[in-house]
């Protein structure tokens, strides 16, 4: 595994941030309140990325 410099790893975290933001927005399963395999899978990838 490689360092990733602040800027590189805050880019990453913004990125996944927003597929996160974004998937949430148009999932009508989300937008109902129930659970979402997706939104779980993305969330985690999020909270992994900003570390």
């Amino acid at each position: 595994m490689t360092a990733q410099t602040n800027s590189a790893k805050s880019a990453s975290a913004d990125e996944a941030y927003r597929s996160l933001i974004g998937h949430t927005v148009a999932c009508a399963t989300c937008r109902a309140g129930a659970p979402c395999v997706t939104a779980t899978r993305l969330g985690r990838a999020w909270r992994r990325v900003r570390g």
